[in-house]
């Protein structure tokens, strides 16, 4: 398999200001573009679709506007999505008890295996990405992200 260091622009990675965040976004995009336009073709779901199964497969029921604070996704993106969803008979929607304007989404048992199979798919990439690092660093890396992401700011305004 060839991988990512026989690029012609590799060395791009290291060069610039911001060579972090965008190595970050090099090995999310090499990890995640692939599998999107995958789970596109074979399971007919766009990358809002998933985003939605995802946040459903953790916490359920969620409401809407939960997805789009969490995922930073615009909402006329998730209200598309959780109508597809809905219309695929992978998600419920019920009246939300505390405020009749929204709808509880919860993933359906079809929604569920599909989240399942395709998250599969994502675990075996991962393994992929990571067969370069032994334990110990995949340990490490897993620390590291884990703190940087719970002290990312929200609000750059």
């Amino acid at each position: 398999m060839e991988r990512a260091g026989s690029l012609r622009l590799i060395g791009l990675i290291d060069t610039v200001a911001i060579s972090t965040a965008y190595k970050l976004a090099f090995i999310t995009n090499f990890y995640r573009e692939p599998l999107l336009r995958r789970i596109e073709r074979d399971h007919g779901l766009t990358r809002p679709e998933w985003t939605i199964l995802i946040c459903l497969a953790y916490s359920s029921p969620l409401n809407p506007r939960d997805i789009t604070t969490f995922t930073e996704q615009p909402r006329n993106n998730i209200s598309r999505g959780t109508a597809l969803l809905a219309s695929k008979g992978l998600i419920s929607q019920e009246p939300d008890p505390d405020d009749a304007r929204r709808a509880l989404l919860s993933l359906t048992p079809a929604g569920r295996a599909l989240h399942d199979a395709v998250m599969a798919l994502f675990v075996e990439r991962e393994t992929d990405v990571l067969v370069c690092l032994d334990d110990a660093e995949r340990c490490d890396l897993n620390r590291l992200l884990t703190k940087v992401a719970l002290n990312l700011p929200l609000d750059l305004r």
